[in-house]
């Protein structure tokens, strides 16, 4: 599995929901036996677009362009993981009681990145930033989250689809993908505006 400094190579910064994202990787490397995925051996479905699903695309390679990484925007930190070669699984949601709550950094967050916060809030805003995200690393990944079943069955390999051209728009879309209108391809965006 990559390292922590590789997500936030990836990622662009340090953050507590990288360092989610990156023990939840960790947990489920652990329980399902993955290693990093050359193509689909790894499937995670998420459910959050948050900064975690970058840490989980690093460390297991884990992405929507080879289709084993699936995005729900529920806001939920709950991640499941698939290992198809054993056929095991294990949805990972994150225990709400694991990391303490800092009411400082919590009422500072929404000051700050109003845009109504001072230079010095800004400032400590960083550093309670940088404590939380080192408080999760600190934390054994089994006690951030709670291992459940999966809910979802493992989705389908990806499937790769000739272009055809949508008679409407006239863009290339996936044959697989779109309509067809007496006889006709249509894209889903020009099925719509029928």
């Amino acid at each position: 599995m990559k390292s922590f400094e590789d997500a936030i190579a990836f990622h662009g910064h340090s953050c507590g929901g990288l360092a989610m994202g990156y023990k939840a990787a960790e947990l489920a490397a652990e329980l399902l036996d993955l290693k990093f995925s050359e193509d689909e051996e790894v499937v995670c479905i998420t459910e959050t677009d948050s900064c975690t699903v970058d840490a989980i695309q690093v460390t297991l390679g884990c992405t929507a362009g080879k289709g084993n990484l699936f995005v729900n925007k529920w806001g939920k930190n709950a991640f499941s993981f698939y290992n198809r070669k054993t056929g095991k699984s294990v949805r990972l949601v994150a225990n709400p009681n694991a990391v303490p709550n800092n009411s400082e950094l919590v009422a500072l967050r929404p000051k700050v990145f109003s845009g109504k916060g001072t230079p010095e809030d800004a400032k400590r805003l960083h550093e309670l930033m940088h404590e939380y995200t080192d408080a999760i690393l600190a934390i054994p990944a089994k006690d951030l989250f709670v291992v459940k079943e999966t809910q979802e069955f493992v989705p389908d390999k990806a499937r790769i689809f000739d272009n055809v051209v949508c008679s409407v728009c006239g863009e290339q879309v996936a044959e697989g993908l779109c309509g067809k209108v007496d006889g006709k391809y249509v894209c889903t965006p020009c099925m719509h505006k029928k």
